[in-house]
């Protein structure tokens, strides 16, 4: 399999594909869950400076498939539709 990822016009059933597409992308959101050491996509419980408390599903705020360069620093997460980036974050408890 090709790490960098391409797609492939050559024919084929269409909704293979993006079935494809659609496994790769959630592999990819795995890994970058694993090396950002956050539990995305599940419920949590996070404590922002200022004593701020939120509930809710982790996300990321826009979708990336590779950490910037320079590091997590510029990640933006969201928890209950409130954003913020990831250095920001003084714990993050994953409640399910």
């Amino acid at each position: 399999m090709n790490p960098q990822g391409e797609l492939d016009f050559s024919g084929g059933q269409a909704e293979d594909g993006f079935t494809h597409w659609q496994a790769q992308r959630k592999l990819a959101l795995l890994e970058l869950a694993r090396a950002l050491n956050l539990p995305l996509n599940h419920q949590v419980e996070v404590w922002l400076p200022g004593g701020i408390r939120l509930r809710g599903k982790l996300l990321l705020q826009e979708e990336k498939l590779f950490l910037p360069v320079n590091g997590a620093e510029q990640v933006r997460l969201e928890v209950d539709h409130v954003p913020f980036f990831m250095h920001e974050m003084e714990s993050c408890v994953r409640l399910d």
